[in-house]
């Protein structure tokens, strides 16, 4: 599959024999540059499949340097290709979206090996999604449990660090599910995703309370990742919201950790936003009494509405600015009339509007259901 190319190298008899070696196995060098400052400047407004990038330019930012400020607007693929292979440049490196660091001079075959396993990668992602789509809440398991909800993922990658779990209690008296949100990308994100994701449906199952649950997902999650190292550590966190729904006594429990949840209640005819803060998950509670928690009496025609923060933090709108919970809580004011598939629509086009030209800048997952509308076995 050819690729688009970014070549980033001050030297240019180098930058034009990378570029000859590109074009050579097929694939097209879209842009080349001396500095990087104009790589930077070409990313606001371009993106590229691979960036093959020197660690010494001209400009008073180097490679490295150079590829945090990019990943800051788009997570692309980055070989560096250096005489400075120094053990701190690489450990600099790090910090960015690296797939190699090679020492020069590289060959045509080198950089044929590198994209090569860069479509291995690809393919490996792609089926990592369909594992994800396989094990994680879809559409069709939302509705079998609630004949009135509304679903929407949207990934930032192949892979999301976003999900969502429903688990209906085995005596058939109640359902617990909920969204998790890895504030990680990629990989990392995904990895702790699917671990978070394992371990809640397996501690719903035994377990009903949802304090309980989110104590027990804090202390498995800090005995697997025990012996991770002080170098390797992962800075990853996981916010989350969890619930019970209990149609006999009519009640929704909801507990969360750097969650928001939307509430409308029907009977006053407003929405109300529930902000779940608390201790982050990885540190160790003292009760269960620290993970806040709330009991709701709900009315037929409430609904509730279950979202990752990669959606109220998307740019976008005249102003370029963040859509925060205030502009989805109004959005939502206008279209409550209407039945799910209307506004999922709607909800759905808001969203696509509001980003426009933006790139979109995280996981985005929303789940919402009217509790009412419960169906157990």
């Amino acid at each position: 599959m050819s690729k688009q190319i970014v070549i980033v190298e001050d030297e240019l008899i180098i930058q034009a024999l990378y570029k000859e070696y590109v074009e050579d196995l097929g694939h097209q060098v879209v842009a080349t540059f001396e500095s990087g400052e104009a790589a930077i400047a070409f990313f606001r407004e371009n993106t590229a499949d691979l960036i093959l990038m020197d660690v010494r330019l001209e400009g008073s930012l180097d490679g490295i340097e150079t590829m945090q400020e990019i990943q800051k607007m788009n997570s692309i693929p980055v070989v560096y290709i250096s005489g400075n292979t120094e053990e701190r440049n690489k450990e600099r490196a790090k910090s960015t979206n690296m797939r190699a660091f090679l020492s020069k001079p590289i060959s045509k075959k080198g950089i044929d090996e590198i994209i090569d396993t860069m479509n291995e990668l690809t393919d490996s992602m792609v089926y990592a999604q369909k594992i994800q789509e396989a094990i994680f809440l879809q559409r069709d398991q939302l509705q079998a449990c609630f004949s009135k909800s509304i679903f929407i993922n949207r990934p930032k990658d192949f892979i999301s660090g976003d999900f969502g779990f429903l688990v209906e209690k085995s005596a058939g008296e109640a359902l617990i599910g909920g969204i998790g949100d890895c504030t990680g990308h990629g990989i990392p994100g995904a990895l702790l995703s699917v671990l978070s994701y394992e371990i809640l449906v397996s501690k719903s199952k035994k377990h009903n309370d949802l304090r309980f649950i989110i104590n027990e997902l804090n202390e498995k999650i800090i005995e697997n990742l025990a012996n991770i190292d002080k170098k390797n550590r992962i800075s990853d966190a996981l916010d989350l919201a969890i619930f019970k729904v209990i149609p006999e006594k009519s009640t929704v429990q909801i507990a969360g950790i750097k969650r928001v949840v939307i509430y409308y209640d029907s009977t006053a005819n407003e929405h109300k936003v529930l902000n779940f803060k608390g201790n982050s998950i990885g540190e160790h509670f003292n009760s269960l009494d620290e993970i806040p928690f709330i009991e709701i009496d709900y009315a037929p025609n409430d609904f509730f509405y279950f979202f990752t923060d990669g959606l109220t933090d998307q740019f976008g709108g005249p102003d370029s600015k963040k859509l925060k919970r205030k502009g989805l809580s109004q959005f939502l004011e206008k279209i409550e009339g209407l039945d799910c598939l209307k506004k999922e629509i709607e909800i759905e086009f808001f969203l696509r509007n509001w980003q426009g030209n933006e790139d979109q800048t995280d996981d985005i997952l929303l789940i919402g259901f009217q509790p009412q509308s419960c169906k157990l076995s």
